[in-house]
């Protein structure tokens, strides 16, 4: 031991708070030792523990200790548990936490009221680092305090190891390829664009769970013909290298989505993708009431138009009045009641409601302009703009 640090213990209020600590029952090195963890450098609250008990005469440590229930003698155990669970991850990086019980925080703030907290840490603080390196030694993985693939957490309300996994992202582009399937999970529906690239990343990896993060959606009945960007992520993997290339070939095997551009990605793009605001351009099959002879009036949607919220989202979205561009509109005749329009807009356009006018909520519309009712027969997004 060095001599600087004995000449610390002997310090009158150093050495009086390890009276107090000795008077107070059986108490184990770690804990005597843990009162005085701030007043050396380079020991372990073992060895001040030690040194603290030699100095003062206070014999042997005892076999249990009425502070830490004995938890330091079970830490090896510990340890065994963790490795032999993480032993079945695929992870580079870990960190140890402690979930404390009722009785270990009320064993420790009688402690404390008792001796004060002038020199001391906390039991959490040990067991984390305690246990991370006896971990570390049989792991061999580094740590990372601040984005682990696992974290480790000692359970002391049900005396267990329990582990929380880091989730694992992926960033890509979508397209949809077939009408009446939505984006993401909803119960009336038996399939979704996330199910079907959720399928071959959730058996490569392991995982549990999935959520895709996307830039927009489009509508159940649309097709999206150009690439869409997305995050998906997987939760609870238990293997974090796979082959994206062969999960891209998997995804298109379905016939109804492809994916394109995937990379691992984190947390971070997820609020980055979901505040995307992209202008797109969209096909649309148009069905008039009466034939037209003369379209060119389409024109007058050009600019801005005031969108109240349609009809047919309403249930589920507030009923704001918006202001949305119409960038360029575009035309093919099929026949005198039929045409395909190329509408390009902003982000957060009512391209159906834009056409039919949703009973005067959209104005100007294609209906309204040309005075004859129309219905959206078909509906693609063909490009989506950076």
């Amino acid at each position: 031991m060095k001599k600087e640090a004995l000449k610390e213990f002997r310090k009158p209020e150093v050495a009086a708070v390890a009276k107090e600590v000795l008077k107070r029952g059986p108490v184990c090195d770690n804990c005597l030792g843990r009162q005085a963890a701030q007043v050396s450098t380079g020991m372990t609250n073992r060895d001040r523990g030690k040194a603290l008990r030699q100095m003062l005469g206070a014999g042997r440590e005892p076999a249990k200790c009425g502070v830490c229930m004995g938890i330091f003698k079970r830490i090896d155990g510990y340890a065994d548990a963790a490795a032999k669970r993480l032993a079945k991850l695929e992870y580079e990086t870990f960190l140890v936490g402690t979930k404390m019980s009722c009785d270990f925080i009320r064993s420790e703030e009688s402690l404390w009221e008792d001796v004060g907290i002038d020199y001391c840490e906390s039991i959490r603080s040990e067991l984390n680092r305690e246990l991370g390196k006896l971990i570390w030694k049989k792991v061999k993985h580094e740590v990372d305090e601040k984005s682990p693939d696992v974290l480790v957490i000692l359970n002391l309300e049900k005396d267990r190891i329990d582990l929380q996994v880091k989730s694992l992202f992926i960033s890509g582009g979508y397209k949809k390829l077939v009408r009446g399937i939505p984006q993401t999970k909803w119960d009336k529906y038996r399939e979704t664009v996330e199910d079907i690239i959720a399928a071959p990343l959730l058996k490569a990896t392991g995982g549990e769970g999935h959520s895709m993060h996307a830039a927009g959606r489009e509508d159940i009945d649309a097709r999206c013909l150009d690439w869409r960007p997305f995050v998906f992520e997987i939760k609870n993997p238990v293997r974090r290298k796979i082959d994206l290339r062969l999960m891209r070939a998997k995804i298109k095997k379905s016939g109804k989505v492809e994916v394109s551009g995937l990379s691992f990605s984190d947390k971070k793009q997820v609020p980055i993708v979901k505040s995307m605001r992209h202008d797109k351009t969209y096909s649309v099959l148009v069905e008039f009431e009466r034939p037209v002879k003369s379209i060119e009036a389409v024109e007058g949607v050009k600019g801005y138009v005031s969108q109240r919220t349609p009809t047919r989202v309403m249930h589920r979205r507030a009923d704001l009045t918006r202001k949305r561009r119409v960038i360029d509109i575009s035309w093919k005749r099929i026949n005198n009641k039929n045409f395909e329009l190329q509408i390009k807009g902003e982000a957060g356009l009512y391209v159906k409601e834009l056409v039919t006018g949703d009973s005067g909520r959209t104005k100007p519309s294609i209906a309204g302009l040309l005075g004859n009712p129309a219905a959206v027969k078909a509906l693609d997004v063909i490009k989506i703009w950076d």
